[in-house]
């Protein structure tokens, strides 16, 4: 019998891939990771310096997977049909790329109209997950769909603030207070209420290991106490810039909404800590049981710094969430999408996942030894004088330095993945 052409064989392998409808998300998302390297390990010497490098992590690489992961673990969660996710792509990396270029040109035109583009996004994914979960007759897994239109919502409001500051509405006090805000609605609603939703159930599949049992029961009462927590403290923080006697009640509010998402934070990520302790050792699995852990301390010591106001060590803080928690976790996902999205068949995935689970000892060990040293460095400041200044270098070249591994290893798995085998050729 005739072998169909190489490229329908490839095709019709993909399509029967669980995950082949993120490789448009993902090619994107590792595009936006690599320039993002390029701006941390050029500092300031290239436009928009930190604030770029931060942003295209944020609203390139974070804010692609968190759209294309939650509305696709939500249509296999509740069993809902397959719909086209490509005018959401482009919705969301016009809106992304307009932010980019503008804010950085002081085009705040371009900021208004990206902010816009995004939000529209985030809003038309929110629609299509509520509608997902008021068709599902299956009940399990309900509670995540609803924390990611909860991680949908926390997006919203993030944006309207960053589009507040950045075209100029909110200024002095208010300015601070909605900066502070915008950053702990986005990093810890938008990026931690999605990631804690997603690792409590993916999770035990990448580590290879069943889930702990009772695990999803206290995952429910987590997810809801975080992102009532968070909700709290963002109104709470957005008041502090009403200045006078209303900032330390404030301050203090959001303190304890805070301690209510650091709860929330303990009982989702303990459980996959656990589970990783049971599983056999990878990279893929110490990488998500160190972001766990990394996550609950910095949930914990954020309650603690607003609370006795010491606003500095928060970008130490910021650092270990965004590398150490969210990038972290990130890698490890992609370690084991990648090969499922791409490879050709049981034999191309297990292959695939051996390469990409290379040093697996090594490269969790360089990463967070790199964001410890960053966060240290960060947390004392100018007072490390010259020993702080080379822990941060280091920290970011040993940080740095494993992320583009990882980078590197996921470009051959997918430039691999698009040479046909000797028997196809």
């Amino acid at each position: 019998m005739r072998r169909p052409p190489e490229s329908a064989h490839r095709r019709a392998g993909r399509r029967r891939s669980p995950f082949g409808a993120l490789r448009p998300a993902v090619t994107v998302a590792c595009g936006y990771a690599a320039a993002a390297l390029v701006w941390v390990i050029s500092g300031t010497d290239l436009p928009g310096g930190r604030w770029l490098a931060v942003h295209l992590f944020t609203l390139g690489v974070l804010t692609n997977l968190v759209v294309a992961l939650s509305y696709h673990f939500a249509q296999t969660l509740l069993h809902a049909p397959e719909r086209s996710r490509v005018g959401r792509l482009v919705a969301v990396n016009t809106g992304a790329l307009l932010i980019l270029t503008g804010l950085p040109a002081n085009q705040r035109w371009l900021v208004a109209s990206g902010a816009t583009a995004l939000t529209a996004s985030v809003l038309w994914l929110y629609a299509d997950l509520r509608r997902i979960r008021k068709a599902s007759l299956t009940g399990r897994f309900a509670f995540v769909v609803r924390a990611y239109e909860g991680a949908c919502s926390a997006f919203i409001h993030g944006a309207v603030l960053g589009a507040l500051m950045g075209v100029g509405v909110l200024t002095g006090s208010w300015y601070a207070a909605g900066r502070l805000a915008h950053l702990h609605v986005n990093v810890l609603g938008w990026g931690g209420l999605t990631l804690l939703a997603t690792v409590l159930f993916f999770g035990p599949t990448v580590m290879r290991a069943r889930m702990e049992p009772g695990a999803d029961a206290a995952g429910a009462k987590g997810l809801c106490r975080a992102a009532t927590g968070l909700t709290v403290a963002t109104v709470a923080l957005l008041l502090t810039g009403a200045g006078g006697v209303m900032v330390l009640p404030a301050r203090l509010a959001a303190a304890a909404g805070l301690v209510v998402y650091a709860t929330g934070v303990a009982a989702v990520c303990v459980p996959v800590v656990r589970t990783g302790q049971r599983a056999q050792p990878t990279c893929a699995s110490r990488m998500l049981q160190a972001a766990c852990c990394w996550f609950v301390a910095v949930a914990a010591a954020d309650a603690v710094v607003i609370a006795t106001g010491q606003l500095r060590l928060l970008d130490g803080l910021g650092a270990a969430m965004l590398v150490g928690v969210l990038g972290q976790t990130i890698l490890a996902a992609l370690g084991y999408l990648v090969p499922m999205a791409w490879a050709h068949g049981s034999e191309g995935r297990r292959t695939a996942l051996k390469r990409l689970g290379r040093l697996p000892r090594a490269r969790p060990l360089a990463l967070n030894v790199g964001v410890a040293l960053v966060a240290a460095a960060a947390t004392v400041g100018t007072a490390g004088g010259a020993v702080g200044a080379v822990a941060a270098r280091l920290g970011w070249l040993l940080a740095a330095a494993a992320v583009a591994l990882q980078v590197v290893l996921l470009a051959m798995t997918i430039a691999r993945a698009a040479i046909p085998a000797p028997d196809q050729a």
